[in-house]
């Protein structure tokens, strides 16, 4: 986003006891419960969670030129690409795609997919396909708190929004949590995010950006949207469940930035963090206990970490555009290489740092600079996809403040030389003894005894771990979105059947012959079966080995009126309980917020009967009180049939008399559109029964 007005002073945080930092020496073991393991287990980039993987921020690339760089981003080791700004957008002087124009990604006008800067929603579908293709998620820059300033701009659409603004008066106090939330920044008109049309009207956006294949969102100027309870809002409630795998917040640290507060919801922005890193880069220094140290009081799972963010380059303060490319690289090693947290590393213009912002070798639209796939930075992010799961200890090799290493259990390390000197290690490691052959250099060093020797050349890095970059990935066959022993449907349901790493693959439906098919191949289900019929997909595939595996997906007619209770144990014991259900089909299925309320029973449960094809559905549900307190915090609870719930989620489910219907006995033939037995392609649709 923008400029918020004023310069953030840097604060320094202690850490939550949920790490635990231990000092031996003149090293750090960092501990958590979710980060220290000893397993054995090497994990592939493909099979990296979007939290656990890194992210390339293609700041300004356009949807056809990050489509046609998937590869190389693919092989530089990222597991997902944030865009810039999908919506319609302020055009600003006439169209002019400098890149001193950026902050008009940041002017909404309408949320509608598609602007001038980035291409059409044709093309954005069209990028999430390719993505999908190379294991690739997508994230969207998601402006939800303020609009463009220019009023005229603004399109009616959203005028015609009952109290759609808070208005366009400034934020004038940076240390008044009401006027940072309720207030405008820069005259930009702010969305006013207490009603419940304008939360409903940016759902549907973000759910139609879900649609067409966006699997994560960062949210901007996040801090300036008020959290749940605050002000009589539901805001992030109703908003984050828009059917997304991973969403982040713009929350720029200060005295009133509540980061727990959102990290509570989301993955929030380690800025501080960035501010350290960045500050050790000038020094050319980096003491253990600082890295150690995210700047913030939240669990470090929950941060996105970066060298610098297209604010701290873009705006003009200019507050990082003095690094070069080797500050960058050197800071990205220290970051990535750690056990917490997801990197993000921002993708600067075309001949850009040394202190210049826009050298004007590329515009919007066009791709960065190489230094997103530099050797070394691919290095680090297959050694952070590669170590997943791994204990850290980060030490200054024989108190030696200007190298980090950071060891990752028995198995790696990534070492940084700050200085303009080769340095000669001799130091303590935990590493396994054995010769470690440098990922970047082709240098060797050795391990023997608990100690590492070898030569660091000067302002370098050094990415060390036994065995292959890119690990051999698990062959597959699936249908997108099957539950196991869920897949009942009341009408005709278009699958995708889904295959990886696999020699062949082919379907058979019930008895029929077997089809080959591609990853992608769509079919649709049961459209001419009757109340309690059924029909089975049986997916067979041969994998690099030359294995052959089956699997059956079954999926049974049921009858679309037939209902179900779900029940809520109430273990607050709230005065009144609402039940709140939305889909990929609907928001409110069962009303606007807070939904519909609930029924106490004679066991003192909450009670409430729906559609049983809701669970197939893939409905969601969110239990509240209406009085900001609701379960879950974010994404809802899946409805199951006969559900009972609790805070945490499905306990159980209680007993029915099971639903059936008669069943006419007859052979339902299989039928295609197209000729029999067809060779599928992918993408292509095929009707069965």
């Amino acid at each position: 986003m923008l400029k918020k007005g004023k310069k953030k002073s840097f604060k320094k945080l202690l850490l939550k006891s949920a790490v635990v930092i231990s000092l031996f020496g003149t090293g750090i073991f960092v501990q958590d419960s979710t980060v220290f393991s000893e397993s054995n287990a090497v994990t592939s980039q493909s099979q990296v969670s979007m939290k656990d993987g890194t992210i390339l921020h293609a700041w300004c690339w356009s949807f056809n030129t990050i489509r046609d760089n998937m590869k190389a981003i693919k092989d530089a080791g990222y597991t997902s690409v944030q865009t810039s700004p999908i919506n319609a957008v302020v055009a600003g002087k006439g169209g002019d795609k400098s890149l001193s124009n950026w902050y008009y990604h940041y002017q909404p006008t309408l949320y509608t997919i598609g602007n001038y800067q980035l291409g059409t929603e044709a093309e954005f579908i069209e990028m999430n396909k390719v993505a999908e293709e190379y294991g690739i998620k997508i994230i969207v820059d998601a402006v939800l708190n303020h609009t463009t300033s220019d009023y005229n701009q603004v399109d009616s659409y959203i005028k015609s929004i009952p109290n759609w603004t808070h208005g366009n008066a400034q934020v004038k106090n940076w240390n008044d949590r009401y006027e940072v939330t309720q207030k405008a920044l820069l005259g930009l008109y702010d969305w006013n995010t207490q009603s419940s049309d304008v939360q409903q009207y940016l759902l549907q956006f973000l759910k139609k950006a879900v649609a067409d294949g966006a699997d994560g969102f960062r949210y901007d100027a996040a801090k300036h949207i008020e959290l749940s309870g605050e002000y009589g809002s539901n805001f992030w409630n109703v908003i984050l469940n828009n059917g997304s795998e991973f969403q982040y917040g713009e929350v720029l640290q200060d005295g009133i930035s509540n980061d727990a507060g959102y990290a509570n919801l989301m993955s929030i922005t380690a800025s501080n963090y960035g501010q350290q890193i960045r500050n050790a880069l000038r020094d050319h220094r980096m003491n253990s206990g600082n890295l150690a140290n995210y700047q913030a009081s939240v669990d470090p799972s929950k941060l996105v970490l970066w060298v610098e963010s297209h604010d701290n380059y873009a705006n003009d303060d200019k507050e990082s555009t003095w690094m070069s490319d080797e500050d960058i690289k050197l800071g990205w090693a220290m970051i990535t290489a750690r056990a917490k947290g997801t990197p993000l590393f921002f993708s600067r213009p075309v001949g850009g740092g040394n202190g210049n912002r826009f050298p004007g070798q590329s515009k919007i639209g066009d791709a960065g600079s190489n230094l997103y796939k530099d050797t070394s930075v691919a290095a680090v992010n297959k050694f952070h996809n590669v170590m997943v799961g791994e204990s850290e200890y980060i030490r200054n090799p024989n108190g030696d403040e200007q190298v980090v290493m950071i060891e990752r259990g028995t198995k790696g390390a990534v070492l940084v030389n700050l200085v303009n000197n080769d340095k000669n290690l001799n130091s303590e490691t935990k590493l396994a003894n054995g010769t470690y052959t440098d990922k970047i250099s082709g240098k060797t060093f050795t391990v023997s005894n608990n100690r590492i020797t070898g030569n660091i050349p000067s302002r370098s890095v050094v990415v060390l771990y036994q065995g292959e970059d890119t690990p051999s990935t698990t062959s597959s066959v699936s249908i997108s979105g099957y539950k196991e022993g869920v897949n009942r449907i009341s009408e005709p349901k278009e699958v995708t059947l889904k295959s990886s790493n696999v020699k062949s693959a082919t379907y058979k439906i019930n008895d029929g012959s077997e089809v080959d098919f591609k990853d992608g191949t769509k079919l649709t289900v049961g459209q001419d079966l009757k109340i309690g019929e059924s029909v089975t997909i049986t997916l067979t595939m041969t994998d690099a080995s030359g294995k052959v595996s089956s699997k059956k997906y079954t999926f049974t007619k049921e009858d679309p009126n037939a209902q179900t209770t779900i029940y809520f144990d109430n273990p607050d014991n709230w005065s009144t309980v609402y039940a709140y259900m939305y889909s990929s089909k609907d928001t409110k299925l069962l009303g606007a917020w807070p939904g519909t309320q609930m029924t106490k029973d004679n066991s003192g449960r909450y009670s409430i009967s729906v559609p049983k094809s809701y669970e197939s559905d893939g409905v969601k549900v969110l239990f509240t009180n209406n009085q900001g307190a609701q379960y879950p915090q974010n994404v809802g609870f899946d409805l199951k049939v006969n559900g009972i719930y609790s805070k945490t989620g499905l306990t159980g489910t209680a007993s029915e008399v099971e639903y059936k219907e008669e069943v006419v006995k007859e052979n339902i033939p299989f039928e295609t559109q197209t000729k029999e037995n067809p060779e599928l392609t992918k993408g292509e649709t095929k009707t069965i029964s």
